[in-house]
């Protein structure tokens, strides 16, 4: 009924919500594109750091940190009117630690490099903080200003556009890598230049119509406390501890495993940050292709079938791995991520808010959050911990097995409300 309600009063605006949503989303692309985690900055950072156990703690302690504001944030948000003025603030917060890090770059890593990994390390992590709030109002607040019946085709082309952007801030990355000399320079512009980006794109990002809320559940809320709202859908509803169990197994391959072959292929196939910035191009195509493919059967089928469908065409990376000896299998590793980060990424949030009712919706993505961002925080770290100690094959050959019992817990999970 409340989402009757709010969709009825977003007809007039669908146009304009989609349109604003499609512009952020290619413009944040492209200043990811830029500098993204998986590869330039994982290349980039391994120039000082040396322990793949120390890498791994760059995302560890963010995705930790992230974790931390989820239930007050959602607490906060089940008594709120509108999500935009919360996503607003704290998405613009985090999304000005690229400006800070280029400009660190820029006047510390040539005299004091120490200095500046710690500082790299403390603004990644606090940027985390931020992100925690931040991006759980965003996919609430995205959610509730796109209709329901045409969520599947949005995200499956919005994702496909903003691969699109993440090529161009690649293919912009790579130019900007090969006409520079050597150093680390150049990866300062190209923090400061997705900072640019970030912020032209936070214009559109507010720009979505919002309907206010329809709240029905504060008074019960303030009476029990909204610890016991959680703990009683964790009692009644096991079709969302079912997704969490296996997410949980999933995440460790698909999430946290790229970084680590990406630097496999750096110090095994002595590829230099040209191939890398290629390697970031052909994901991106991947993505795109991957977002189109998978949005239409989400569109048909839900966001269960397109997650499954990634996370088995991820099997075929896994054994790939195992027994690469080859610089150019790499790139057969890269294409496969592409396209099962995409069904990863199309729904790994959307598919909760099919779990439930609309005004329930805060509170199940609360429940999602708080436990799968640890298990997303400790999975690189484990994998980094593996791959230091048994090696770069012993990693796969664990993350194929939790794979293969992540999907077998996968197929279970029902999409009610879709």
């Amino acid at each position: 009924m409340i989402q009757q309600k709010i969709e009825q009063e977003l007809q007039p605006y669908i146009k304009r919500n989609v349109i604003t949503s499609i512009v952020d989303g290619i413009l944040n692309a492209m200043a990811m594109g830029l500098i993204p985690l998986q590869t330039l900055v994982v290349y980039f950072i391994s120039e000082y750091v040396h322990s793949n156990f120390v890498i791994g703690l760059l995302t560890t302690v963010q995705m930790l940190l992230m974790a931390i504001p989820q239930f007050f944030t959602a607490r906060h948000m089940e008594r709120l009117d509108s999500y935009k003025g919360l996503m607003g603030k704290y998405v613009f917060i985090y999304r000005t630690s690229s400006l800070i890090i280029g400009l660190l770059i820029l006047l510390l890593t040539p005299r004091k490099p120490l200095l500046f990994v710690i500082l790299f390390y403390i603004i990644f992590w606090l940027k985390g903080l931020f992100m925690g709030t931040g991006n759980l109002a965003y996919y609430s607040f995205i959610n509730k200003v796109i209709p329901f019946n045409i969520r599947g085709k949005f995200f499956g082309w919005r994702g496909a556009f903003n691969s699109v952007g993440g090529v161009l801030g690649s293919l912009l990355a790579g130019v900007i890598l090969r006409r520079s000399v050597s150093g680390t320079q150049q990866y300062g512009y190209l923090f400061l230049l997705a900072f640019a980006l970030d912020m032209l794109s936070f214009i559109f990002l507010v720009a979505p119509y919002e309907p206010k809320n329809y709240q029905n559940g504060a008074e019960e809320i303030q009476r029990n406390g909204y610890g016991f709202k959680l703990k009683e859908i964790l009692k009644r509803d096991k079709n969302i501890i079912r997704f969490i169990v296996a997410q949980a197994l999933i995440i460790f391959p698909v999430t946290s495993l790229f970084p680590f072959q990406t630097v496999y292929a750096k110090s095994n196939f002595n590829i230099g940050a040209d191939v890398i910035s290629n390697m970031n191009t052909i994901m991106f195509v991947c993505n795109a292709v991957g977002f189109i493919l998978w949005g239409m059967l989400v569109q048909r089928r839900g966001f269960k079938w397109g997650m499954l469908g990634g996370y088995i065409l991820f099997i075929i990376n896994l054994i790939s791995a195992i027994f690469v000896s080859d610089p150019n299998v790499v790139i057969v590793l890269t294409v496969i991520y592409g396209l099962t980060h995409s069904a990863y990424m199309i729904g790994n949030i959307n598919i909760v808010f099919g779990m439930c009712s609309y005004e329930d919706r805060p509170a199940y993505l609360c429940i999602t959050n708080m436990f799968i961002i640890p298990i997303s925080a400790i999975a690189p770290l484990i994998n980094g911990y593996i791959y230091d100690t048994f090696g770069f094959k012993v990693m796969c050959v664990i993350n194929l097995i939790l794979l293969l019992v992540g999907i077998a817990g996968f197929s279970r999970v029902k999409e009610h409300h879709r």
